[in-house]
């Protein structure tokens, strides 16, 4: 895990994601290995770029430093690591929902100032964001959680007895199916998804993707929805 500078906040994010390499072999999404692993490493970034914009302090943890049999005793591990830095509060985030934005993980640093824990919420009843406070933090409790399915939520809704406050819906990025509901959520022109766009559908030409398959999902999105902000 590594610490971005020297902390003033109480507060820390935790990234929890693999390596660009491993995401790629764990999640072939790409048409080739090589895209592939240039998608992940795009997403990676972006996501890394995101939290500096945010100033709060930042710990990376991936599968060189996650200990643990399980996603749930590697996830506990690192929040721990985090408390031991210090730190009140942890913000746990992955790298799979391109729409995260620095404004949200704001929003959740300062919910969580006044809950003991925040939930950023996907379409699958699961989570892209988790804060939590370390007075209210129960390793035996995470370990029942049933992770990677969709009662995540639900299940971290009751942990929290109430004590939460859940932020805006975002989709999560697994499989190319899942594109389209992350199309919503940006800008026609958003450089950043017509990166994604050549990593993912290069075989084909651009304008022949976005005629066929994007009139409606984007253009008819964005004109019936009014302006959207740009990326």
């Amino acid at each position: 895990m590594n610490l971005n500078n020297k902390h003033i906040s109480s507060t820390a994010v935790l990234l929890f994601a693999q390596s660009d390499k491993v995401e790629s072999a764990l999640k072939p999404i790409a048409s080739s290995k090589r895209q592939n692993d240039l998608l992940w490493h795009k997403l990676n970034q972006r996501v890394l770029q995101t939290v500096r914009k945010t100033k709060l302090p930042y710990f990376i943890s991936d599968e060189n430093t996650q200990e643990g049999t399980n996603f749930g005793d590697k996830l506990s591990h690192a929040i721990e690591s985090v408390f031991n830095q210090g730190f009140k509060k942890v913000i746990v985030i992955g790298n799979d929902s391109p729409g995260l934005t620095s404004k949200i993980i704001t929003e959740a640093n300062e919910e969580l100032q006044k809950n003991n824990w925040v939930f950023g919420p996907d379409f699958k009843g699961g989570t892209y964001l988790i804060g939590v406070s370390k007075a209210k933090y129960d390793k035996s409790h995470f370990s029942k959680i049933d992770w990677h399915t969709n009662h995540v939520l639900e299940q971290l809704k009751t942990l929290s007895f109430e004590d939460y406050k859940a932020l805006s819906l975002l989709s999560d990025f697994n499989t190319l199916a899942d594109f389209n509901n992350i199309l919503k959520g940006f800008s026609f022109f958003s450089s950043f998804i017509n990166s994604l766009c050549s990593l993912l559908f290069y075989q084909h030409s651009l304008k022949s993707f976005f005629n066929e398959q994007y009139t409606y999902n984007i253009l008819g999105f964005n004109f019936n929805k009014g302006s959207p902000a740009l990326v």
